[in-house]
């Protein structure tokens, strides 16, 4: 638990309401789906969305020089972690495909976009776009990131840093007044929010659920946006989830994963609801807060070797302690180290776990069909890339979502010196992952030992070509275009000129600095993706861009 003494020390034990607290609400007539197919909600929303998006590509392919009259594919973009190096990058990658914001040989292609997935540094820029009603990259960058980011995320609102951080921990306390247990995930949300999202205090009243009710959203001019995590089960003895774990999609609409042993979703407005067997008890509305999906992805307490490296081994014995019985002075040990980095820490064991995660009360408790989570009254959810899946593709691998061609912008730092770029590790294990869940739409990636000796740094690669059968894969790694973009993932300050640099440069590796061939083959991918007729002029660029395996 974020301790109340600790809070009471700072704000002299006031309880302020806030927007950060959850409030009861009547409960809906359902509160779990069994996940047999999309909601009606989605369902409803895609259509929509993929007629503004198919017209936006037909005329994007005239442009390049393809007439086709055939049903066109359904096109998705994934922005994978990497702290304030994805969402720069990833928002100079989406700058390059607006046509509201660009002018290059890519512009316009985001109009064509049904989905976008991202996870941690990602789901800050897909977080930060929603909440600000999804304006141009440029006009957010100079209206609160170029400003937000020279402050730092430990200096929130600047020179009135002190002034948020009292309201802030009003906030965390409203939110235990109210009846949940907070952690330092609650912190970083709330800090990140001073970041990254609209209105006063922080955002602190911005919901996921509430982007329905934003006028982009709910005029399907944009793609929807998908945010993901992974829950950690401490009943298995570990703290951080395995390479297999199920993805978690956190969505304006729903929350839940598509995996077999959960396949279950709820309404993410009523997130923070007790429910057992589907049935709730008491239901809240505002745990769905958007710094805290946000902070939910990007939350690596339980894993961030900067924090605790010497406390390896105590962490793992306090997971393991989950599942059976250690020593007195052995337990004594352990609350100690940890108090030491964590004075607030009470040395309450589960509660000493608990403060590493965001805590979510379990929808599918008890529920029998979700056996992964049935027995575990709360989720305890991490970072969405600990799994080593730093890019999101599964959501588009969904056989209901029909996606044809993902464009994968791979922000990783895979290298250990800096600046550091991906050198497709983050894929292959997508690919292994998918493997084993058996999700057949994703298409055969190689180990980047096999290939790289043979590959250009930076150079995309498509994954998936003339196999109709599977969804292409774009592999648009960070590089060096314009600037020496492969920064620490754990830079909290820039500059607003590195800001600008950064988004510079992530729209010069979306276009390949506004490359009119690059243009054309992104065209003779998409065209093959979706099963269409290509010309054997796109002959040249499959030879330069697929992977010949």
């Amino acid at each position: 638990m974020f301790p109340s003494l600790f809070l009471a020390t700072l704000i002299s034990g006031a309880v302020a309401t806030s927007s950060f607290a959850p409030t009861t609400a009547t409960c809906p007539s359902s509160l779990v789906r069994i996940a047999t197919s999309l909601s009606t909600d989605e369902e409803t929303w895609r259509t929509a969305r993929k007629t503004l998006a198919d017209t936006s590509l037909r005329s994007w392919l005239s442009d390049k020089g393809f007439e086709t009259t055939a049903e066109l594919p359904t096109l998705g973009l994934s922005i994978s972690g990497g702290g304030y190096r994805a969402l720069l990058t990833g928002a100079g990658v989406i700058q390059a495909l607006d046509s509201d914001d660009s002018d290059v040989s890519t512009s316009g292609l985001y109009q064509a976009i049904t989905y976008t997935s991202a996870l941690s540094g990602g789901s800050w820029l897909l977080s930060s776009l929603a909440d600000h009603d999804f304006p141009t990259v440029s006009s957010l960058l100079s209206s609160q990131w170029e400003s937000a980011f020279s402050n730092g995320i430990l200096a929130p609102n600047g020179w009135l840093a002190l002034i948020a951080y009292a309201e802030i921990l009003i906030d965390i306390n409203a939110k235990e007044s109210a009846g949940f247990t907070s952690t330092f995930t609650d912190l970083w949300a709330r800090l990140l929010g001073y970041q990254l999202l609209s209105g006063s205090d922080g955002g602190v009243a911005s919901t996921l659920s509430g982007i329905q009710s934003k006028s982009k959203f709910a005029s399907h001019s944009i793609p929807y946006p998908i945010i993901t995590s992974l829950n950690a089960d401490l009943t298995t003895g570990s703290c951080v989830p395995e390479a297999n774990s199920s993805v978690w999609e956190l969505t304006p609409f729903e929350f839940g994963s598509w995996a077999d042993e959960v396949n279950a979703f709820t309404p993410s407005k009523y997130l923070g609801s007790s429910v057992s067997n589907g049935a709730g008890s008491t239901c809240y509305t505002g745990y769905d807060n958007l710094g805290f999906v946000l902070g939910t992805s990007s939350n690596v307490f339980n894993d961030l070797a900067a924090i605790y490296s010497s406390l390896a081994s105590t962490i793992n014995t306090l997971c393991s302690a989950t599942i059976g019985t250690v020593d007195d002075s052995t337990l004594g040990d352990v609350i100690s180290a940890l108090e030491t980095v964590f004075p607030s820490l009470t040395a309450d064991l589960a509660s000493a776990l608990d403060a590493l995660y965001a805590l979510y009360p379990n929808p599918f408790y008890n529920l029998a069909s979700a056996s992964q989570v049935s027995s575990q009254e709360t989720l305890h959810m991490v970072d969405g890339g600990e799994s080593g899946q730093t890019s999101p593709i599964f959501p588009h691998l969904l056989p209901a979502r029909n996606v044809s061609l993902v464009i994968v912008n791979d922000n990783n730092g895979d290298g250990s010196v800096m600046p550091s770029y991906p050198n497709g590790t983050a894929i292959y294990k997508s690919y292994l992952a998918a493997k084993a869940a058996g999700l057949t739409r994703m298409p055969a990636v190689p180990s980047p030992i096999s290939y790289l000796t043979n590959y250009t740094s930076g150079n995309p690669i498509f994954f998936g070509c003339k196999d109709s059968s599977v969804t292409t894969l774009v592999w648009l790694p960070n590089a060096d275009y314009t600037y020496a973009s492969g920064i620490a993932t754990f830079e909290l300050t820039f500059t607003s000129t590195v800001s600008k640099e950064m988004v510079a440069n992530g729209a010069a590796v979306m276009s390949r600095n506004d490359s009119d061939e690059w243009a054309v083959c992104l065209s003779c991918a998409i065209l093959d993706a979706g099963g269409l007729d290509v010309p054997s002029s796109c002959d040249a660029c499959f030879e330069q861009y697929c992977y010949a395996g």
